[in-house]
């Protein structure tokens, strides 16, 4: 997808990691080449074949990163979407998190696609990810949601959402009215904070939590 910022952005790229170059197909310029992965000691540990293609919203959304060689298979057990093949680097409400005051795609390469491919080596060789995973579908995204709201039961998770969909901001001196006996300001004003750069995924992902949990009333969450 052209987007003339990542066009202009791209152009110093090729300094920092020398084996990417700028390419131009129909019109759109974008990185294509090779990403070494290597170790501390600078030993490497395998060399992906890569594309990286503007969005629609960078710089204030990662780029579009896809391996091209194959090197491992291409769908959701492996973390890449399988509508265009691109590679998932983290969670989507994270990702826009992560680009409220924009990412540089050099910052992208370096902090987020080489820890990617790391793990996917690791995966390769080891049978697994290193660091664990997050389930897919549904039960990813209450994982991903619990990692940060620490919710009892599904209801106050909804209602959680429903604060941060609303810029909760009590008093300094106001008690959380999740964790109570402690103050909002010591507790969750940080992370409700942080979600709130993604509203537009915690109103999609708390539709869907709902209807899943209308289903499922019993759910226990993940602690």
């Amino acid at each position: 997808m052209k987007n003339e910022q990542f066009e202009k952005d791209i152009e110093g790229v090729t300094t920092i990691f020398n084996e990417l170059t700028v390419v131009e197909v129909d019109g759109e310029k974008f990185l294509r080449g090779e990403l070494p992965i290597v170790d501390a000691n600078n030993n490497e540990w395998a060399k992906y074949h890569i594309e990286v293609k503007g969005s629609d919203s960078y710089p204030f959304s990662f780029p579009k990163l896809f391996e091209t060689a194959d090197a491992f298979p291409h769908n959701a057990d492996w973390h890449v979407y399988e509508d265009d093949f691109s590679c998932c680097v983290d969670y989507p409400a994270n990702a826009k998190i992560i680009c409220k005051n924009g990412l540089h795609v050099s910052d992208y390469i370096n902090n987020y696609a080489i820890p990617y491919f790391a793990n996917q080596t690791f995966r390769i060789r080891e049978g697994y990810y290193r660091h664990g995973e997050y389930s897919h579908g549904i039960f990813g995204k209450i994982e991903y949601y619990q990692s940060k709201l620490k919710a009892k039961i599904p209801a106050e998770l909804l209602e959680m959402f429903r604060f941060i969909l609303q810029d909760y901001n009590p008093p300094r001196t106001a008690e959380c009215p999740f964790c109570h006996k402690v103050k909002f300001r010591h507790c969750h004003r940080n992370v409700f904070k942080e979600l709130g750069y993604a509203k537009d995924y915690i109103y999609q992902d708390g539709a869907q939590l709902l209807a899943f949990f209308k289903i499922y009333p019993d759910y226990k969450l993940p602690t």
